[in-house]
């Protein structure tokens, strides 16, 4: 269990919770407005953890959890990432064009997912 005291860190920058076999939802993070790494990569997450307000963030490690849904999260908020890693998960449906408003994205890693459909032009050209 990840403290609630931690979310209250509103200067954290950088955050590694790999590897702790978390399952819960990172909301109450969402405090933590000056975010900009965020590693959640080898826990047992079965959504995707995303707030609104970590509009700074670039890198977002997902890979290795349980998540079960389509990537066609409101990814509107993540308009600094760089690196959206999402690998080995149960992410499913299409690769959505709202991938093509993440201008900075430099990184996208789904592979091991349940995937299908064809993949936006603007993301083979990452």
């Amino acid at each position: 269990t990840v403290p609630m005291e931690l979310g209250m860190m509103s200067n954290i920058q950088r955050l590694d919770l790999s590897n702790n076999r978390l399952a819960e939802s990172m909301l109450h993070l969402s405090n933590s407005t000056s975010l900009n790494h965020l590693n959640l990569s080898h826990n047992e997450l079965t959504s995707f953890p995303f707030s609104q307000v970590w509009t700074n963030l670039e890198v977002l490690d997902l890979n290795e959890n349980q998540i079960n849904q389509e990537i066609s999260v409101d990814l509107d908020g993540l308009s600094f990432i760089k690196d959206l890693l999402l690998s080995n998960n149960y992410f499913y449906g299409t690769i959505p064009n709202k991938i093509r408003s993440l201008v900075r994205l430099e990184r996208l890693h789904i592979d091991n997912n349940i995937l299908f459909g064809t993949i936006p032009d603007d993301v083979l050209s990452l």
